[in-house]
């Protein structure tokens, strides 16, 4: 099979959905963003375009709620990515607790929460990138394995596909990680 050049195209997509929450002026915000990643094993990187009315928060800030997203919470996080916060209150879509880092609201029904607190923004031409360092991070007792870790067979968050836009739920355990490969043979 012959492989097509499609041109530059970021093939990394599905990538996770988040909400990010932060504080306006007194106000919660929240917006859907899928453009994350993890820098390493400490740190993780959000790419808001600056059109963004919660950049102006975390910047202040300089602290942010990362949320991850399961189905229940479909609806409310594409709406909060449809709608701009300097255009419509978007306090009350979700119910919200304040961990220890001000200006960096948590949502209560999320099954993984972290505050992070922001440790460099790379300013890019049309996008603002923020590194940032979670403090603390939240995950419901149902979701996490007997030794105390994040199952994220459980959790099932939802995924965000670019090219297609549209979500995709996540699959079940097909292997086991630095196990799998031992099978190998020449």
């Amino acid at each position: 099979m012959m492989k097509k050049n499609i041109g530059s195209v970021v093939g990394l997509y599905p990538t996770p959905v988040t909400i990010v929450g932060t504080e306006i002026d007194g106000k919660v915000n929240w917006i859907n963003i899928a453009h994350v990643g993890i820098i390493g094993i400490d740190y993780m990187l959000l790419s808001m375009n600056k059109v963004h009315y919660s950049n102006e928060g975390i910047k202040k800030n300089r602290t942010v709620s990362i949320n991850l997203v399961n189905q229940d919470m479909l609806v409310e996080a594409d709406y909060v990515g449809i709608v701009s916060g300097k255009n419509v209150d978007k306090s009350e879509v979700f119910e919200y607790f304040i961990g220890k880092l001000k200006g960096a609201p948590l949502i209560k029904n999320a099954p993984v929460v972290m505050e992070c607190e922001v440790i460099d923004i790379y300013d890019m031409k049309q996008y603002d990138n923020f590194i940032v360092k979670p403090v603390n991070t939240y995950v419901d007792e149902q979701y996490l394995t007997e030794n105390g870790k994040i199952d994220y067979e459980k959790v099932k968050p939802i995924l965000f596909e670019m090219p297609n836009r549209q979500y995709l739920r996540t699959g079940n355990v097909v292997a086991k990680c630095w196990n799998i490969g031992n099978e190998y043979k020449k």
